[in-house]
């Protein structure tokens, strides 16, 4: 027979709502039936009743003691009045201490007292309080609490806090990053070399491109293809092929810049992106490095392998304006380097092959010519306009080649720049002209005189020049004022903060540093003013149009205006006439340098001409003055 205890709830309930709706006789011993088993009716269902609260109770407090979050009940003074185990487990103690714990022990020095100023603000406000506290330094390891807490509704007051865990919390966060870069990495970059792939290469060419159409310059595109690859995979199998594809990643990589971008294209391709440049017949320089590179065999674990490359070369904007086009052209250029034999290089147009290929030739002659010493300085005098004195000398780099005989610099210099080769064949020339300047002066010329050399951007920008430069002078026994130099473009010199620095350097150490081509470059007064110069020259072809150009002789005289007013040593050159040495005179420019006095003169025929000079000048002072 089924008890009440199993009935459901419903069941219950209908069937007391029944009993109550029967209609008995009062004396009937019914009644007193009916009644009871109303009674029991009742007392089932309250029971029931109180069993399911005591049951929520339950799973509440499983629900608190049991949650991820640390809480706790605060009161005034900071004494823990509850806590649930994450509280505890998080404090060090165990729960049964929890009435007895003032949290502020817990706490590192002055915690206590931003946590007593946030429970008063949260129980005389009701405003939510968030502040960071650290536990102290006993705590399992140094951890910075971060403290929620509300004021609760129990009397006496008392503070609802949930204690967050800020250092687990940034922990979590950093190893939540570092996930990400590794999904980021995977996701732009090749699984077997580690260089970026084709989808991180796109992006990168993209936002070159952009660069390069702002500036108004150049971008190259190489796309190399690893000749005989495929032949190795069949030969010797693919765990082979894939140690030469690392190899050689590592072999391009090395020889790269830092900023350059190297990819992996395809299964035995990779790209690299050159630019913004100003000229695109350097890219040849580059390809040419990476053929040198693959002359040496690639070294396995168990055997040498020899492997060349075949290099496309596109260039922006001529060969295309976007990625893809200038992709298409570079891989059409590879493909005519492998007809041509490999281990080469090809430009999408001949044109570009034919000057770049010319252009190697003219590196290789000249990193010859540094070795065998064809490289010689010729002088050219700066003279007072007004006594005739030599109070100045220009070093000048001729090449004097085997075939071609006596070949100026601006034939050879820019090549030289941008192969940087002008660094080595700049340091020979500040050594050869301190050199020579002491000989001089051990023979009694040239006393007091400054010897200017010129210094390219690709020098102005290597590390420790101006150091180098003062370690050549005081190796030769001249003092740093001895040497000067100039320099062009000022602008652009400004704008790069390793140029800068070498020149400001210069300065300190009391090298004079000077502006060539005055009037006609890039240098604007806000350049003078940051480089520090000490000297203006005003350019050649402002000289050639006086006297009689307006144009030209109001230029000559701002400029030398500008100098007075800054206490610049201002310099003219290229004066051929007296006409010119006139009007600068005339003008208030006090020094002068051309064909007039002399063309640049090698070394032996220019000590001759010193010699001339103060000869005459003491010649022409003797003669007695007619009155």
């Amino acid at each position: 027979m089924a008890t009440l205890q199993d009935l459901s709830d419903n069941t219950l309930t209908e069937t007391l709502a029944t009993l109550r709706q029967e209609s008995v006789d009062v004396t009937d011993l019914r009644r007193v039936v009916h009644d009871f088993q109303i009674h029991q009716l009742e007392l089932e269902i309250k029971n029931r009743e109180l069993r399911s609260v005591q049951q929520a109770l339950a799973e509440s407090r499983d629900l608190y003691d049991f949650a991820p979050v640390a809480y706790a009940t605060l009161d005034r003074r900071g004494r823990v009045t509850q806590m649930n185990l994450a509280a505890a487990r998080l404090l060090g103690v165990t729960q049964e201490r929890s009435t007895s714990l003032f949290l502020s022990t817990r706490l590192a020095p002055g915690g206590m007292f931003v946590l007593l100023a946030a429970l008063e603000r949260a129980l005389e406000t009701g405003a939510e309080q968030a502040i960071e506290v650290d536990l102290a330094a006993e705590a399992e390891r140094p951890r910075t609490l971060r403290l929620v807490i509300h004021r609760g509704p129990d009397n006496p007051p008392s503070c609802l806090v949930a204690l967050l865990d800020h250092t687990e919390q940034q922990r979590l966060t950093e190893q939540l990053q570092e996930r990400e870069r590794e999904l980021v990495q995977t996701g732009h970059h090749d699984t077997l070399t580690g260089l970026p792939n084709r989808l991180l290469f796109v992006d990168r060419l993209d936002q070159t491109l952009r660069h390069a159409h702002r500036q108004q310059r150049q971008v190259a595109l190489l796309l190399l293809d690893l000749d005989g690859l495929t032949n190795i995979n069949d030969s010797l199998g693919h765990p082979i092929g894939d140690q030469v594809l690392q190899a050689s990643a590592r072999r391009i990589s090395e020889q790269m810049r830092s900023d350059d971008t190297i990819a992996r294209f395809g299964s035995d391709e990779f790209t690299i992106v050159l630019g913004p440049m100003e000229h695109g017949s350097d890219a040849s320089l580059v390809a040419q490095k990476l053929l040198d590179a693959f002359k040496e065999p690639i070294e396995l674990p168990d055997r040498s392998l020899y492997v060349t490359v075949s290099i496309g070369i596109s260039l922006y904007p001529q060969d295309g304006a976007d990625v893809n086009t200038l992709v298409r052209n570079a891989d059409a250029a590879m493909y005519q380097a492998k007809e041509q034999g490999r281990d080469c290089f090809h430009y999408y147009t001949q044109e570009m092959t034919t000057r770049a290929v010319a252009q190697f030739s003219v590196e290789t002659a000249l990193r010859q010519a540094l070795a065998k010493g064809e490289f010689v300085l010729h002088y050219q005098p700066q003279h007072d306009l007004a006594t005739g004195a030599i109070v100045g000398v220009e070093s000048l780099i001729r090449w004097h080649h085997p075939q071609q005989g006596l070949i100026g610099a601006e034939r050879f210099i820019p090549l030289a720049e941008s192969s940087g080769l002008i660094v080595p064949i700049g340091a020979w020339v500040v050594r050869t002209a301190a050199i020579q300047l002491h000989a001089w002066r051990e023979q009694g010329l040239l006393a007091g005189v400054t010897l200017w050399i010129n210094l390219s951007h690709r020098e102005l920008r290597t590390a420790n020049l101006a150091t180098r430069i003062a370690a050549t002078l005081t190796g030769v026994h001249l003092e740093r004022g001895a040497l000067a130099v100039e320099i062009t473009d000022g602008k652009s010199l400004v704008e790069s903060s390793s140029a800068l620095e070498n020149i400001r350097h210069l300065v300190d150490l009391g090298i004079e540093v000077t502006i060539d081509d005055f009037g006609t470059g890039n240098t604007s007064l806000a350049s003078l003013k940051r480089l520090a110069v000490r000297g203006l020259k005003i350019d050649h072809t402002v000289v050639h149009g006086l006297p009689g150009d307006a144009n030209n002789e109001a230029i000559a005289r701002a400029i030398i205006v500008l100098g007075e007013a800054l206490g610049l040593r201002v310099v003219a050159e290229g004066i051929e006439t007296a006409a010119q040495a006139q009007s600068l005179k005339t003008a208030g420019c006090r020094i002068g340098q051309g064909y007039l006095f002399t063309r640049a003169l090698p070394p032996t025929e220019f000590e001759e001409y010193c010699r001339r000079i103060a000869t005459d000048r003491t010649a022409t002072q003797a003669q007695p003055t007619t009155t």
